[in-house]
């Protein structure tokens, strides 16, 4: 009985953290360590310039109903992401930060959060493309890739 009882709770846990997805800080990569950290002596503390959190980055394309909702151009800011994508403007949705928040993608630049994903996905960051771009969204996949919140808005 109670080894059933441990087995339901390891899984629950594991569930947990898949669907809530609990957020490592990443490790920089081999042999860059030395580089990236440098030390306060006053303080003796550890300063991490290269801050932000790996987490998972999905693409989606503005303006196709299926990937999104009833009205496809419209983000959770209640803006035209269609316009503002077709501009040029780097949109992405999030669910861990305010909307109009700035983030840096690693590889990809900065984005302005103007929408909204499912509450299953509330670690990733799904990157904003034009409708005609749907090939190019499901090439990028699922990518893990370190996201850091910019100060200040839009």
């Amino acid at each position: 009985m109670k080894r059933t009882t441990l087995l339901i709770f390891m899984i629950s846990l594991v569930f947990l953290w898949i669907g809530y997805g609990i957020d490592l800080p990443a490790s920089p990569a081999p042999g860059v360590g030395s580089k990236t950290r440098s030390v306060d002596h006053q303080s003796g503390s550890v300063q991490h310039p290269t801050s932000g959190r790996v987490r998972e980055v999905t693409a989606y394309n503005v303006g196709v109903r299926a990937q999104t909702s009833d009205e496809p151009c419209i983000g959770a800011t209640g803006k035209n992401l269609c316009r503002l994508v077709a501009r040029g403007i780097k949109v992405c949705a999030a669910n861990f930060v305010d909307q109009e928040t700035i983030l840096h993608i690693e590889g990809y630049g900065e984005c302005v959060v103007l929408d909204r994903m499912s509450r299953r996905f509330a670690h990733r960051v799904d990157i904003a493309m034009r409708e005609d771009e749907v090939d190019t969204a499901l090439e990028f996949g699922i990518q893990r890739r370190r996201v850091k919140v910019k100060p200040g808005r839009p």
